[in-house]
């Protein structure tokens, strides 16, 4: 025996609340005994056991050696899974019981109905999946595309999951308040009826139910304690798990969001001389921070379960929304003043370059020739005078160009500052005007040269075309023959088996 015995007995005799002397004479012991039990000094005979066991309805082994909040806890816990249990099989005998008393006319309507509900909330959750795809493809698009592919996918199988539990719960729901609770309330009555004695003959039988019907049609049962299954709050338990999970996933975007914004609002200072656009620009990301923070509010709170300030979370959204309002408009009058110059030519420059001309190079861009009595290649060209034309080398004799900017963050620079001046310039890293220089017959092995490059591309396009397709019609053959062969080997099984 060890300890347990008397801090066990403690919060027993406490629990219902009994005095040492009130449990000393249900015993039949003096009050220092049941004293002496509860220090752990002395420890009572079997017989005193065994009536303590009776007494508080528990067995020896766990009065003497286990702790009583965990025998209790998980006696709780059995109770638990033994009423959803119950409640399960009651729930099943009704519905068999009173499919057994209905008619077939009134079978046919009860299954007609569930199925429109069911169709009904099929077509529902389709289109909240297809929502749901859409919005999520857009939220992570700048993802790879194939992680996107995953994360769209992963995602709206949860949530189909999700509608599907939904819609049992709904269903069963239905089902339960149209048809049990009223098929029970019914059945009720009856066995009222049958056992009353006033009521004697048959007609007075059928105006009491017929009364009792009139009257049940317009009650709704909705006290927990009797209308509602155990299993069915599980299910609205998981539901309301897995929807607080993917408002964690978006209270996690929306903070990212957040965090954007602090940056976008801290960056706008770099436009402070722009006037009122500068203010306007200020005031409609000081109301997207004030939205956003709204929202992460109500995620957040909808989570831990906490109350929402419904006054303050209204006036703070009114005022933020008057803000994006006023803020819009002074973006929109301060545009005004703006000149603008999108293809950004305020930053180009003319820029040359000169290639070794071979019998057959060709330029792999649609450019301008002009006839020039040189022996190489010139292209001149304009562009951002922070990036240039360079060759990259290739399998191929032609003279492959590409963009490359070495200064991107002197452009950015520049582009701020001509905002400030109230202009608005593009950075535009591609060649215009790109003119190549080269002698009349360069300039014919050139075109030349270029068109061969075409018809080679274009020939080896169409032979990727028909390996493809004979790699398609290969996969069918081989398909075809795969079926032969599980048919073959059906048949020598059989085979084996009438020999055996």
């Amino acid at each position: 025996m060890n300890n347990k015995f008397s801090e066990n007995l403690k919060k027993l005799r406490k629990e219902h609340n009994l005095s040492q002397e009130q449990l000393a004479d249900e015993l039949g012991v003096s009050r220092q005994a049941i004293s002496k039990w509860e220090s752990g000094s002395a420890y009572p005979e079997m017989d005193k056991i065994i009536a303590l066991c009776d007494k508080f309805n528990l067995n020896i082994d766990d009065l003497l050696h286990r702790d009583i909040k965990e025998v209790k806890s998980e006696e709780e816990s059995k109770k638990t899974i033994n009423k959803g249990i119950d409640d399960c099989l009651n729930f099943i005998t009704n519905t068999v019981n009173m499919f057994s008393k209905m008619t077939f006319k009134e079978k046919i309507k009860c299954v007609i109905e569930q199925l429109i509900i069911i169709l009904i909330l099929f077509i529902l959750s389709n289109m909240i999946v297809g929502i749901f795809r859409t919005l999520i493809f857009n939220l992570f698009d700048f993802l790879p595309s194939h992680v996107n592919i995953v994360i769209q996918n992963v995602l709206a199988a949860i949530l189909g999951v999700v509608c599907i539990i939904a819609s049992i719960i709904i269903v069963i729901h239905v089902f339960k308040t149209r048809y049990l609770d009223y098929y029970n309330t019914l059945k009720n009555d009856t066995e009222e009826i049958n056992t009353d004695e006033k009521v004697d003959s048959e007609e007075d039988i059928k105006e009491t139910r017929e009364s009792s019907k009139k009257e049940d049609k317009k009650i709704i049962i909705r006290d927990p304690e009797h209308s509602e299954y155990r299993f069915i709050n599980g299910l609205f338990k998981i539901i309301l798990l897995i929807i607080k999970f993917f408002c964690a996933i978006f209270a996690i975007s929306t903070s990212c969001a957040l965090i954007g914004l602090f940056v976008a609002f801290v960056s706008s200072f770099l436009i402070a001389k722009t006037g009122l656009f500068f203010i306007g620009i200020l005031l409609t990301i000081l109301s997207a921070i004030i939205i956003t923070i709204i929202i992460l509010l109500l995620f957040l709170n909808f989570i831990f379960n906490r109350k929402n300030d419904k006054k303050k979370m209204i006036w703070s959204f009114i005022i933020s929304l008057i803000t994006l309002g006023a803020g819009i408009g002074l973006v929109i009058n301060g545009v005004l003043d703006f000149t603008v110059d999108f293809d950004g030519t305020s930053m180009l420059e003319t820029k040359k370059l000169e290639f070794n001309m071979k019998e057959d190079s060709f330029i792999n861009w649609d450019v301008t020739y002009v006839e020039k009595n040189i022996k190489n290649i010139e292209v001149e060209y304009k562009i951002n005078k922070y990036c240039e034309l360079s060759q990259y080398s290739s399998g191929e004799n032609g003279i492959h160009l590409t963009t490359t900017c070495s200064n991107p963050d002197q452009a950015v620079r520049e582009v701020l500052k001509e905002l400030n001046k109230k202009r608005i310039i593009g950075i535009n890293d591609r060649p215009v005007e790109v003119t190549v220089y080269a002698s009349k017959d360069n300039i014919k092995k050139l075109k030349n040269n270029y068109n061969e490059y075409l018809k080679k591309v274009e020939h080896s396009n169409n032979e990727i075309e028909e390996y493809e397709e004979r790699i398609s019609s290969l996969e069918e053959e081989l398909n075809e023959y795969r079926e032969k062969n599980v048919e073959y080997e059906e048949k020598i099984a059989e085979l084996e088996e009438k020999n055996s």
